[in-house]
C-alpha cells in the first residue's frame, strides 16, 4: 500500500509540474465568480510544490525498495 501511495504522489507531483493551470482549475477556480486567472506567482508555487512531491515520492520509493 505504501508503494502505491508513493507512486500516486509522484504522479500528482508530475501533473502539478506540467499542468499547473489545470490544477488551479480543479482546486481553486470554483472559489471565484468572475473569469479570473491564476497569478504567475501562484503557478510558480504550484510547480515548486509539484517538484517537492516528485522528489518525496521518488525518495520514498527508493527507501521502500532498500
Amino acid at each position: 500500500m505504501n508503494l502505491i501511495a508513493c507512486i500516486l504522489l509522484t504522479i500528482i507531483g508530475g501533473a502539478m509540474l506540467v499542468m499547473p493551470k489545470k490544477v488551479w482549475i480543479i482546486s481553486d477556480s470554483w472559489k471565484v465568480k468572475t473569469k479570473a486567472e491564476p497569478t504567475s506567482l501562484y503557478l510558480i508555487l504550484i510547480r515548486i510544490g509539484g517538484s517537492i512531491l516528485i522528489i518525496g515520492g521518488i525518495s520514498a520509493i527508493l527507501l521502500f525498495r532498500s
